[in-house]
């Protein structure tokens, strides 16, 4: 038996004793109200047994909703210069390992997470590089990209983003 459900029995069961001895201290004479609170005190109790067992079957289930996405395939579907610079900002910023993590297998962790493909990073970065201007145009998207939904929020407008699911 799991030991919350455990714990909330004995509770329940301390609970209507309790109750019980102060019913019988206080109604020793009536008999028939005695009875008909202790038949109160057993309906809570299987009342609560019930919202607990629902409480566990809920509980179960998202447990095998979460183990459901997480057998889902993730795929980045930026470029690979977006997750070359993505990585390396991560990186830089020590998001990883304290920023003990070579850069190869930090992106070849992240492509297999996002199930996507990275031909040399090297060469991407050096790409991102020569870029003219800002040359971090994925941060900045994402920087100018979250600023607008945190000031949409605050303005009322909620944007709730549709997510769609794939069963397997």
């Amino acid at each position: 038996m799991n030991q919350t459900l455990q714990s909330c029995i004995i509770i329940l069961v301390l609970y209507v004793w309790n109750l019980m001895e102060s019913v019988k201290h206080y109604l020793t004479d009536r008999k028939k109200n005695a009875l008909k609170y202790t038949i109160k005190a057993i309906s809570l109790i299987d009342i609560e047994l019930k919202i607990l067992q629902w409480q566990l079957q809920n509980n179960s289930n998202k447990g095998n909703q979460k183990e459901k996405i997480l057998e889902q395939d993730l795929h980045w579907t930026g470029t690979a210069a977006d997750l070359v610079e993505f990585a390396y900002g991560a990186l830089e910023t020590k998001k990883f390992e304290n920023g003990e993590i070579d850069i190869n297998l930090l992106i070849e962790i992240l492509c297999q997470l996002f199930s996507f493909e990275v031909k040399d990073c090297y060469d991407t970065f050096r790409a991102i590089r020569r870029r003219v201007g800002s040359r971090t145009l994925f941060l900045d998207e994402m920087i100018e990209k979250l600023n607008e939904r945190m000031d949409n929020m605050d303005n009322g407008i909620f944007k709730k983003k549709k997510i769609r699911r794939k069963d397997k």
